[in-house]
């Protein structure tokens, strides 16, 4: 099963998982693991969701079906990004593109988008977003950046 497994991170399910259906049902954020201790690949559920991120839980659910795994819808990752163009929300109101926005989901998998909010020297994000579908991915551009290590980590 392991040659042609799609890489780890985040998926929607289509399908329950066989024999785990009142667990992993259709439509539900996860994280898949290409591998496991066991073995075979492993699915786990969402835990808690912290500034607009997924935390999981550390024991999942693994999967003895190979025909389940292509019924998993590979997910773009948590993070920030720059949209690509504009989002019209109306005919008068829109997202500008080159907008900073952080990328979240919804347990059901649905994308959030949360738009930056800048004052002062800070940038936050709030807790609430703009539920979108997976189209959303292909206006969304990587924001390329590193932040500096802590002072006690740095050489």
């Amino acid at each position: 099963m392991h040659s042609s497994l799609p890489p780890c991170g985040l998926y929607k399910t289509t399908e329950p998982l066989p024999g785990k259906e009142q667990w992993v049902r259709e439509h539900l954020l996860v994280y898949f693991h290409n591998h496991s201790q066991q073995g075979p690949p492993l699915i786990l559920l969402p835990a808690s969701n912290a500034s607009n991120r997924w935390n999981f839980h550390e024991k999942g659910y693994l999967i003895r079906e190979p025909s389940f795994v292509p019924t998993l819808t590979p997910l773009k990752d948590e993070g920030l990004y720059v949209l690509r163009e504009p989002i019209y929300l109306s005919r008068d109101e829109f997202i500008p593109e080159r907008t900073l926005v952080q990328l979240g989901y919804t347990r059901s998998a649905d994308p959030i988008l949360f738009l930056a909010n800048f004052a002062e020297n800070t940038i936050t994000f709030p807790a609430n977003g703009l539920k979108c579908t997976t189209e959303i991915f292909g206006m969304l551009e990587d924001v390329n950046f590193a932040t500096p290590e802590r002072e006690d980590a740095m050489h």
